[in-house]
């Protein structure tokens, strides 16, 4: 299969991750691997799009964002999955080593997390008429095993991480970062990411435990 679009979703430094060998192979067989996996959701993106005096402006603010989410994943050893308008996936290839790349997904979620409120957010608000107080960045993050898979002629990854992580971002609120209980107890006893984050158990409710809620973790970004 041609990796045609490689360049649109792959870290500059690919081959260290993962052999384009090992990339066909996984395409053609549709074998699953270890990833971590981060969901992003943009609050209140309708009410923004309401909101905004130009949705040409708005149109702008939100490729540029996009465009940001996309170089930072690959700057940060990530896989740019896809942007949907008001969220995104992105992942990282852990394969058979469950704790490898969470210093740089620690350092992807805490860097759009900045920018938002410091560059994309004030953007926004000087092209709205209102502005809800509850707009911003959420991101849920989950890890496990997933099938890479080329849909529509994109790189897309299938598998229970990518709900988990959906279900994650939908419990959380702006500027909040919520993982399942997998990631959360790695990240509380990964070293490489001692210093740079505050992880708290925590009980959210979600789609599948919409009564007495699930076991999630927060997790606090230390500047």
């Amino acid at each position: 299969m041609a990796l045609s679009k490689l360049n649109l979703h792959a870290p500059r430094d690919w081959e260290r991750i993962i052999s384009g060998e090992e990339l066909h192979r996984l395409l053609a067989a549709g074998d699953q691997t270890g990833v971590h996996v981060v969901v992003g959701d943009v609050r209140g993106s309708t009410l923004l799009m309401r909101e905004a005096i130009s949705s040409r402006e708005y149109a702008i603010i939100t490729t540029l964002f996009a465009e940001r989410v996309s170089r930072t994943a690959r700057e940060t050893s990530g896989w740019f999955d896809k942007f949907t308008g008001d969220g995104f996936i992105a992942y990282w290839i852990c394969g058979s080593k469950p704790t490898r790349y969470l210093k740089e997904l620690v350092s992807f979620c805490s860097r759009l997390h900045s920018d938002f409120e410091d560059s994309v957010l004030p953007e926004h608000r000087k092209n709205v008429r209102n502005l809800p107080s509850h707009v911003g960045l959420s991101l849920g993050i989950d890890s496990g095993r997933c099938a890479m898979e080329v849909v529509a002629g994109d790189f897309t990854i299938i598998g229970h991480p990518v709900v988990g992580a959906v279900r994650m971002v939908d419990a959380a609120r702006r500027g909040e970062t919520l993982c399942n209980v997998r990631t959360g107890l790695m990240l509380q006893r990964e070293p490489s990411v001692e210093g740079m984050i505050q992880v708290k158990r925590t009980s959210v409710k979600t789609k599948e435990y919409p009564r007495n809620g699930q076991e999630a973790y927060f997790i606090t970004f230390k500047q």
